[in-house]
């Protein structure tokens, strides 16, 4: 069930569509933040003064990212990879944090999403994305010192996909570790339809839903539902532990980009799409290399829960047959613990990074 608002979310009137796209121009004028800061960064956009924003091109596409202003030579640089629907800002609080302990940050909105280019007619996949981290990796996150790639949700997933294919490669030595935060299972539910008895009790609906949105009037009928404050605030709610994390700065750094041109077909690129590899193929060749892997689970996440087949393999088979594995479950957290628990994660994540 979805949670109910609370705190500081008081239920507020339902805004006219000119103050919807009044907040996505706001949003577009800046990069969106996340949530309230840590005591790593003072005030809601604080975190800003720590990047530079720039782009660069990938198979012609414009690619937005952030790096850290401060560059430290002498340590170990960190890529972030955001999950579905969000963008750099939802890793505010972590690069405060990251560059306050001497970590060079990096942040990169994948293409489809945030400032990211959203070109028309393009077919999203695992395998594009980890193509395009692959190309930032060799041309941007330069790493004298080597590289930590962390993601989210399908940006776990597009992480993994990267450390296999540069453990195959020239870049081999450049990738120091991996961070994984409740990883998805594919680009969409249609990766776990085999093992996971809930995906295919929902089977119908989803089926339903994907013939829908091949019709592109309907599809944009139901583009508009979910481009909807309100519904965006209920769905956080629902996916979050910590409910003093969802906040309007969070619901506008998701709602903000849907109002950007190719944002439909982007949505219905990713969820009609194929899923593509599973992270459990990804493993032998990273095990092989003996590359470390973090391992965070939020316990609550109703999107990868623990108890299904992505949620098991990691938590259950990969960490107690792996060395170079470390894992941690994040009580009352759920599907995006580095910003429903960022503190949780920091203590986690800190002690690790400094042992590489």
């Amino acid at each position: 069930a979805l949670a109910g608002p609370r705190a500081l979310n008081r239920r507020r009137p339902r805004r006219s569509e000119a103050d919807r796209q009044g907040a996505s121009a706001r949003f577009l004028t800046a990069v969106g933040a996340a949530t309230p800061s840590t005591s790593a960064s003072s005030g809601g956009d604080a975190w800003k003064d720590l990047v530079d924003f720039d782009t660069f091109r990938w198979n012609g596409y414009s690619i937005n990212y952030a790096v850290n202003k401060s560059r430290n030579p002498e340590a170990l640089d960190v890529l972030l990879v955001h999950g579905f629907g969000a963008s750099i800002g939802h890793f505010k609080k972590n690069i405060a944090e990251l560059v306050a302990k001497g970590y060079n940050v990096h942040a990169i909105d994948l293409l489809g999403f945030g400032e990211s280019e959203k070109p028309l007619g393009y077919s999203y996949t695992m395998e594009g994305w980890r193509d395009l981290l692959v190309s930032y990796v060799e041309e941007v996150a330069l790493a004298p010192k080597g590289l930590v790639i962390a993601g989210n949700s399908i940006g776990s997933l597009a992480t993994l996909l990267t450390a296999e294919a540069l453990v195959g490669g020239p870049l081999q030595s450049r990738l120091k570790g991996v961070v994984l935060l409740n990883c998805a299972g594919g680009m969409n539910n249609a990766a776990t339809l085999d093992d996971d008895w809930r995906v295919k009790l929902a089977y119908p609906i989803f089926a339903l839903i994907n013939a829908l949105l091949s019709i592109k009037p309907v599809a944009q009928f139901l583009f508009d539902k979910i481009r909807d404050e309100t519904f965006i605030e209920n769905v956080l709610r629902s996916v979050y532990g910590n409910q003093d994390s969802v906040d309007q700065d969070l619901v506008d750094l998701i709602l903000g980009p849907s109002f950007k041109p190719g944002a439909l077909e982007a949505f219905v690129s990713i969820l009609t799409g194929p899923p593509g590899p599973r992270p459990e193929s990804a493993m032998p060749a990273i095990e092989a290399a003996g590359v470390p892997i973090l391992i965070l689970w939020g316990e609550e996440d109703p999107f990868t829960p623990m108890d299904g087949p992505v949620g098991k393999f990691f938590l259950d088979t990969l960490e107690p047959r792996s060395s170079a594995v470390t894992k941690r479950i994040l009580p009352g957290t759920g599907h995006c613990p580095h910003d429903d628990r960022p503190e949780e994660v920091h203590e986690a994540l800190l002690p690790w990074l400094a042992q590489l």
